[in-house]
């Protein structure tokens, strides 16, 4: 016989980590988007005594350079991190999480959430509301009416 008691998520920390993971997603999504469009700026520009010094050109295409290594590295370090958390997230949505791995999950989610509120404030806030009070255990109340 298994001990195994599947965790259940509360509906409102549920929907809280949907939005979250997709908001997550479509910032990984415009992410590519615009590393894709960065890496292609060499059929941007060409050099115009008219418009801008030699040295301004050069300027402008080592910013571009700069740009475009910071986009590919930020990008590798932030599309495991999307995979992990659908991967963690989606189980604990589905049910499939013991009530022990429920909660060292929602642990990494509160410290997850933490730490994205450097960089997007959106996905750590609904992280963070969602990991500490499932980590706590919160229960949502439901104050319904008798009879209703």
């Amino acid at each position: 016989m298994s001990d195994f008691v599947p965790h259940k998520m509360d509906r409102t920390y549920k929907i809280i980590t949907i939005i979250g993971l997709v908001f997550e997603v479509i910032n990984v999504f415009f992410l590519t988007l615009f590393t894709i469009v960065v890496n292609s700026y060499e059929d941007w520009f060409s050099y115009n005594p008219d418009l801008m010094t030699f040295e301004d050109y050069e300027y402008l295409i080592t910013m571009f350079d700069i740009l475009k290594i910071v986009f590919v590295v930020v990008l590798i370090i932030i599309t495991p991190f999307v995979v992990l958390n659908l991967v963690l997230f989606i189980k604990l949505i589905k049910g499939t999480l013991s009530e022990e791995s429920a909660h060292k999950v929602y642990l990494y989610q509160a410290i997850y959430g933490g730490i994205t509120l450097l960089s997007n404030q959106i996905v750590g806030i609904l992280y963070l509301i969602s990991g500490v009070y499932g980590y706590k255990g919160f229960k949502e109340e439901r104050n319904i009416r008798p009879g209703i």
